[in-house]
């Protein structure tokens, strides 16, 4: 026994001392992204752009897509790490993975300034008494959605296009939350910029989700814009967690989504998934992972997935 706890002690010391002598080492992404800061944009914003590399080339006869992220530094590193399986065996097609990022976000941690500026479609100061009403963060400088995607149709599209052999005919954009917002503010406005969208638990209760439903900026715009016309079948993936009903986040994406689907455009295709056991602070994977290869379900050069999503 005294053998035994002195052969013990020794180990644990020696091995005390490898672990002080031991240096760290940095980690280093495992898959190819590049990194370009852009010239100043017109609307006054330094962006920067990351690209992550196909995985594989395309397919014969195929161009690689380009799948578009708004909030990069939180939703397209893990995206790319979560679904290369899916590309790797060509459920989703051979992608560019593009992070539309900012200039001053060198900390690695993203801006709510930014956020609130470019993801939203309506300047907003909250009432006394509102949930926001101390996080100016949230509503200071809000508005800039139409600025933001003319940025993006103009300068981010034309500067990826250019650089990289892209099938101009197949791009996605990528939101969750407030970026959500954004992504619907693009479907609406925009619609021959994408033809397919993940939107994950969009912000639709902006400005604000204490007016009655038909007062908000999401229906009065989905009014506005019901006779705009898709030039190209245009899929749309909406996902929220079950749990997210606390700001009606549910109830306000059925009523959206059925809005949408009233319109009888034959090439806008709606499918919306409320995921049972989510909430809002950790959807996003789950409804990633289910979006983006549901947006490509029942093609014939995909591969067949179990995806339960039909695009009729």
């Amino acid at each position: 026994m005294k053998t035994t706890l002195t052969t013990l002690l020794v180990l644990f010391a020696n091995f005390t001392v490898s672990a002080q002598t031991i240096e760290e080492k940095s980690f280093t992404y495992p898959y190819d992204v590049k990194v370009f800061d852009l010239p100043t944009a017109s609307n006054g914003i330094d962006y920067r752009l990351y690209v992550r590399l196909p995985l594989r080339p395309p397919s014969e006869g195929e161009k690689s897509s380009s799948f578009y992220f708004l909030d990069a530094l939180a939703n397209m590193t893990p995206a790319a790490a979560m679904s290369y399986n899916y590309e790797y065996f060509n459920y989703i097609p051979s992608a560019y993975f593009i992070g539309i990022g900012y200039q001053n976000e060198d900390d690695g941690a993203w801006s709510e300034k930014n956020r609130t500026r470019d993801y939203t479609p309506t300047a907003f100061t909250p009432p006394k008494g509102h949930f926001l009403e101390n996080s100016p963060q949230d509503w200071q400088g809000s508005g800039g959605a139409k600025a933001f995607f003319d940025v993006v149709q103009s300068e981010i599209i034309p500067f990826i296009e250019q650089r990289f052999d892209v099938d101009s005919t197949d791009r996605v954009l990528i939101g969750k939350s407030t970026s959500g917002l954004g992504a619907t503010y693009a479907l609406l406005n925009r619609p021959a910029l994408f033809n397919r969208y993940v939107i994950i638990s969009p912000a639709i209760w902006w400005d604000d989700w204490t007016n009655p439903r038909e007062e908000r900026w999401i229906m009065r715009a989905a009014r506005e814009t019901a006779k705009t016309e898709y030039p190209a079948e245009t899929r749309v993936y909406f996902a929220v967690g079950e749990a997210e009903e606390r700001l009606d986040l549910v109830t306000d994406l059925y009523v959206l989504a059925n809005s949408l689907r009233k319109r009888r455009n034959s090439n806008l295709k709606v499918n919306l998934e409320v995921l049972a056991g989510e909430q809002h602070e950790g959807v996003f994977p789950a409804a990633f992972m289910r979006g983006i290869v549901g947006v490509y379900a029942q093609e014939p050069d995909r591969k067949p997935s179990s995806s339960p999503l039909t695009w009729k």
